[in-house]
């Protein structure tokens, strides 16, 4: 019997393949990492005191795969005391203390203020819903968890969730559900509540979390732990069976190469996912194929001021009147003594304005960015020191409506398979919990079925032995 270069060969460096790679290190594991770094959207730039964050940057509570992996590699979170729901509105920044007072806090007709009102309340209420489906029933795998949470609201586009809205409420709300990458009639309503849920998450504000040093931290502490475990700018062509075993092909600095190994974990997205794989159904292909995915532009920035500005209180602020959808205040967790000089901040779009701006160059998208910035705050003018713009492409993933996960679903149910799928788009909308747990039950699956194939071969071994052995003593005794 042939033996496997490798146990798991694990595709795709994000936090969905680092998991598993974390799951699975007492093993014999090889990471391909298209890219020159691990951590995927997970990514900072340090810079003295502070850091450019370019991709995700908020982390889930205790408890969640994502924080145990943290611990166990010793990176620390912070907590985030700043405003999480403020909005630029009408050329002004309102910070209200609860969600609630936005309708009597803001300008508004008094037409708007109602609307505001009672669509406020058709929100509150579907949180609660979603935050009722959030909850673990007991038996129940991650995994139908996550498809029955996927499900909610599933039949209907948030658009049609909304109804109608004036014309700026509209702006605003639309400029908050580009947090999914996507336009409010291309997300299902399940996909939008989450969003609001994910902020309006009540007492404790589960998420109101940074990775001290950046998020970036995740893959460079990766990077040192895995070493020469992981093969950069790996670009994978294909994933095939080769009997028992799975043979993956990649090129890297121009020449191909090709390894076998007992179980492969696929860790990248759905799309790229259905090109590289070969032998998997018809059904989940198309599955993998019907995955949306949003890409968007974001833009990291450092400033130099020498002292207060007036975001120093607020970390995320909606802006449906600018270029972007959201302004964050990286520097906020940090405002917890002696306030010290200079900043960090990051802007990004999403939705059709995102397409759009990513036709641009990175200076006219620079350029586009930062005067409305200078807008929203002039004190900023001349304490810009550097900006970095990063595109993400594919980006988020999220679910339209109506959208049918079940054969994926399915598969990974299955004990008779070697390839293994994990990614963001194992629920209605990605994020890095999302992609982490995915992470790690693929990597399970993968030992666990190690592990009966190891059985069975030592079963065989034993009957082999026996036959062996009998049919030595009916020789001896003729």
């Amino acid at each position: 019997m042939v033996k496997p270069e490798f146990d798991v060969v694990i595709i795709g460096g994000g936090p969905s393949g680092l998991s598993a790679a974390w799951e699975l290190r007492d093993k014999n594991i090889l990471v391909l990492e298209k890219s020159h770094r691990l951590g995927g959207r997970l990514y900072s730039v340090s810079r003295g005191d502070y850091w450019l964050n370019l991709g995700g940057h908020l982390f889930p509570p205790p408890g969640s795969h994502m924080r145990n992996i943290l611990h166990s590699i010793g990176l620390d979170i912070i907590k985030i005391p700043g405003n999480k729901f403020a909005i630029y509105w009408g050329g002004k920044v309102y910070k209200p203390k609860m969600v609630s007072a936005l309708p009597l806090t803001m300008p508004m007709t008094l037409r708007e203020r109602f609307a505001l009102a009672t669509k406020g309340m058709r929100i509150l209420k579907a949180v609660k819903g979603w935050q009722k489906a959030m909850a673990p029933v007991y038996g129940e795998s991650n995994q139908r968890r996550r498809a029955r949470v996927a499900s909610y609201l599933s039949d209907k586009s948030f658009r049609e969730f909304m109804g109608p809205l004036p014309k700026r409420l509209e702006a605003l709300f639309q400029s908050a559900a580009r947090r999914a990458a996507a336009e409010m009639e291309d997300q299902h309503a399940g996909v939008g509540v989450s969003l609001f849920g994910a902020v309006w998450a009540g007492k404790g504000d589960a998420m109101a979390l940074n990775l001290d040093g950046g998020s970036g931290r995740f893959g460079e502490v990766m990077m040192e732990l895995l070493g020469d475990r992981v093969r950069y700018d790996a670009t994978v062509k294909s994933v095939s069976k080769t009997g028992d075993l799975v043979t993956v092909v990649y090129e890297t600095d121009g020449r191909e190469h090709s390894v076998t190994a007992a179980e492969v974990v696929v860790a990248v997205p759905a799309y790229q996912a259905s090109d590289m794989v070969r032998d998997i159904p018809d059904d989940v292909r198309q599955t993998l194929i019907s995955v949306q995915y949003g890409p968007f532009p974001t833009m990291g920035i450092i400033t130099d001021e020498p002292g207060p500005m007036p975001y120093d209180d607020i970390y995320a602020i909606t802006t449906p009147d600018a270029s972007f959808d959201m302004f964050f205040n990286h520097a906020n967790p940090l405002r917890t003594g002696p306030r010290k000089p200079g900043g960090s901040l990051m802007v990004y779009s999403g939705g059709t304005p995102a397409r759009e701006m990513l036709k641009l160059t990175d200076d006219e998208i620079r350029d586009r960015y930062l005067a409305d910035i200078y807008k929203m705050f002039p004190q900023l003018q001349g304490h810009v020191k550097e900006t970095i713009v990063q595109r993400w492409v594919p980006g988020n993933t999220y679910r339209p409506a109506g959208f049918n996960f079940a054969p994926m679903l399915a598969y990974c149910e299955r004990n008779d398979v070697n390839i293994h799928f994990a990614g963001d788009y194992f629920a209605e909308i990605g994020n890095m919990e999302i992609a982490t747990g995915s992470g790690h039950e693929a990597a399970r699956r993968a030992r666990v079925h190690l592990m009966s194939q190891a059985q069975k071969k030592t079963q065989l071994s034993i009957v082999e032995r026996d036959r062996i052995a009998t049919a030595g003593q009916v020789k001896e005794n003729v």
